[in-house]
């Protein structure tokens, strides 16, 4: 288990992420099942995957949407408990990532809890050709310009 001083890393052993438009897309490569957050657990992610500690994110979540700690300490205690046991993240042995320029929202946003949406079926498929993190920086020989004899 983990306290609220902890911090996260992503387990780049297993998955691969990216988040745009307010959305997380998560991709467990060793069994090809994948993941989507919206909104408030998009937040979290990117802050979780960012090194922050759950009690900063926290703080972020309260600062930015229309929740009492209470539930967002919750919310972001039961969503870090869900990724890890997914093996998308794991417990960080490095310090916690400061959270700088935390300001309140003018208007704070509508609350709805982070829910972890599992997909599983493209498991398969991707277990047959999975996506390789790195791949991009793989250095390729140029094929000759004479075919073999």
């Amino acid at each position: 288990m983990f306290t609220m001083k902890d911090s996260f890393r992503l387990n780049e052993e297993e998955a691969v992420s990216k988040v745009f438009d307010g959305e997380a897309v998560i991709i467990n490569i060793s069994n090809g099942m994948y993941y989507s957050l919206d909104q408030v657990g998009a937040l979290i992610w990117e802050l979780l995957v960012g090194g922050h500690s759950l009690e900063a994110i926290v703080e972020a979540v309260v600062a930015n949407y229309d929740v009492s700690s209470q539930q967002a300490q919750t919310d972001v205690e039961k969503l870090g408990t869900e990724l890890c046991h997914e093996n998308l993240l794991a417990v960080s042995s490095d310090n916690p990532v400061p959270l700088e320029n935390l300001t309140s929202a003018p208007k704070k946003l509508p609350y709805v809890s982070a829910k972890l949406n599992v997909y599983r079926d493209m498991g398969d498929l991707l277990a047959l050709d999975p996506p390789m993190p790195g791949l991009e920086n793989t250095p390729w020989k140029e094929p000759d310009d004479e075919p073999p004899r």
